[in-house]
C-alpha cells in the first residue's frame, strides 16, 4: 500500500478497524490485537459487569460499522482489521478478575478459540460486511468466557490464588 493510499481516504475507518494501527504490525495481527485489548484491560476494565457489557456492545457496533467500511479499503474481514479481536478479547474476560493469571489463561483461550471457530463461528464468518467480521470473534469469545470461568472456578476450589 503506497503511504498516499494509506494516509488518503478512509483513514479514521482504518485507525478504528486496526485499533490504532496494530493491525498493520508484521505477523499474526490478530494476536498482537488482542494482545493490546489484553494488556489495555488489565489497567482499565471496569470491575462491574454492567460498564464491561456497555463497552463491549459499544466495540461491537463500532466494529461492524468500522469492519463494513473497512472491506472496501482491504478486502473481507482482511488481516489488518483487528477490531474483531478488540471486541472478541473484551468478551473473553468479561466478569474475568483483573489480575494477571485470569488476563493470560483468557488471551490463550480467545486466541485458541479464534483459531479454531467452534460452529456457530465458522459459519458466522463468512457473512459479508461488519458483521462477518465481528460475529466470529465474538462467538470466539463468548466460548473463550465461558471455559475461564470453568478454570477460574476449579483453580479457586484447589487453593490457586490468581497473581
Amino acid at each position: 500500500m503506497t503511504e498516499k493510499k494509506f494516509w488518503g481516504k478512509g483513514i479514521f475507518v482504518r485507525f478504528l478497524a486496526t485499533f490504532f494501527f496494530t493491525g498493520y504490525l508484521p505477523k499474526a495481527p490478530g494476536t498482537w490485537g488482542s494482545a493490546f485489548t489484553a494488556l489495555v484491560l488489565i489497567f482499565v476494565w471496569p470491575p462491574e459487569w454492567f460498564y464491561q457489557a456497555a463497552a463491549i456492545a459499544a466495540v461491537f457496533v463500532i466494529g461492524v460499522w468500522a469492519g463494513g467500511k473497512a472491506e472496501a479499503y482491504l478486502g473481507h474481514d482482511a488481516r489488518p482489521i483487528v477490531i474483531d479481536e478488540v471486541a472478541g478479547q473484551m468478551t473473553a474476560l468479561f466478569m474475568a478478575p483483573v489480575k494477571f493469571l485470569p488476563f493470560i489463561l483468557g488471551f490463550v483461550l480467545f486466541r485458541l478459540f479464534d483459531i479454531v471457530k467452534l460452529p456457530p463461528a465458522k459459519q458466522w464468518e463468512s457473512s459479508r460486511g461488519g458483521w462477518g467480521v465481528m460475529a466470529d470473534d465474538i462467538a470466539a469469545g463468548v466460548y473463550a468466557a465461558c471455559v475461564l470461568q470453568l478454570l477460574l472456578f476449579f483453580l479457586h476450589k484447589w487453593g490457586v490464588n490468581y497473581i
